[in-house]
């Protein structure tokens, strides 16, 4: 591949090396081919799911792909814009695997993607990450494609995915004690919506495969520091409650007429991550403490555990 049209931007010479591992190859299938068209040439491919008619005007799928495996779709695709890129795919599913196999491909990673539209499959996506000290990517539609979100982590950032949505792991786990789910569904969610997320999602993806380059993708993640939350506005009339949280935190008046859609928020956890939350516990020895009546959040060794029980994450 001729990266040099790119490579002032960001560090190419990092990427054929870096591998990625990525937890749902629907709306992530972009992301993934952009991924390898900058010179990505390791990737991991987990997917239950196949291609059905439905993809196709939703993800980066094709008609003859009908039938098969996401992932084995998609990994033919990387081959055909890379040919010498070492793809490994997984039909099961991830929830389901054993803890060693899915343990070893996870601490063999540069870099987690998840793009599922289950909330368990997220939440099991922290832990690995967490467990293994391994950057991670979680990206999701909100319902009807009116917004999105984009939450990213390493291992010098306190606020976990957990820690970031304290309250949605709440809500979760109060619907299922009553046998319900709060999946939202992805009808109404558009190839335009995905698309416009996974770029973004895509240059925080190369700027964690390269973070500490002198270059634009090299610098991006330090510069956006402690600010690992991002909400993309899709839809003009999106709002949570009857706020727009994007017009609230850009500060933009009501009556300016500039303001219209496709804009991003990036914010840090307000609580900066204390107290720790059960999987920062767990997984990376944090702990809550107090000294003079402030809380802080007590950090134990940052080096990634690459051992596995017979339990799991």
């Amino acid at each position: 591949m001729d990266l040099s049209r790119i490579a002032a931007v960001m560090n190419v010479a990092r990427l054929p090396a870096a591998c990625v591992a990525v937890f749902g190859t629907g709306g992530s299938s972009g992301l993934v081919l952009n991924l390898a068209r900058c010179g990505v040439g390791r990737f991991k491919l987990f997917d239950f799911d196949v291609v059905s008619p439905a993809n196709v005007s939703r993800q980066h799928h094709d008609a003859v792909d009908v039938g098969r495996s996401k992932a084995a779709a998609l990994a033919d695709a990387i081959r055909r814009i890379n040919p010498e890129a070492k793809v490994e795919v997984s039909v099961e599913n991830f929830l389901e695997m054993d803890a060693l196999p899915l343990g070893e491909h996870v601490a063999q990673s540069d870099l987690l993607i998840f793009g599922t539209d289950r909330f368990a499959a997220q939440a099991r996506g922290n832990q690995l990450a967490l467990r293994f000290g391994v950057p991670a990517l979680w990206i999701g539609l909100y319902e009807g494609g009116a917004a999105g979100e984009i939450i990213f982590w390493h291992r010098d950032i306190d606020a976990c995915f957990r820690c970031l949505c304290a309250k949605r792991y709440a809500a979760h786990a109060a619907a299922e004690q009553n046998g319900a789910s709060l999946d939202p569904s992805s009808d109404g969610c558009t190839i335009f919506d995905v698309t416009l997320l996974d770029a973004i999602a895509g240059m925080l993806a190369i700027g964690l495969l390269t973070r500490g380059g002198d270059n634009r993708f090299g610098r991006l993640i330090d510069d956006l520091g402690s600010r690992n939350f991002l909400q993309v506005q899709l839809d003009p009339d999106w709002n949570l409650g009857g706020v727009n949280p994007v017009r609230k935190y850009l500060g933009v008046a009501d009556d300016n007429r500039a303001f219209f859609a496709w804009n991003a928020i990036v914010r840090a956890d307000p609580d900066r991550g204390i107290p720790p939350c059960e999987d920062c516990v767990k997984f990376r020895n944090h702990f809550p403490m107090e000294m003079h009546g402030i809380p802080f959040r007590l950090r134990g060794d940052r080096a990634p555990q690459i051992t596995c029980d017979s339990k799991g994450a």
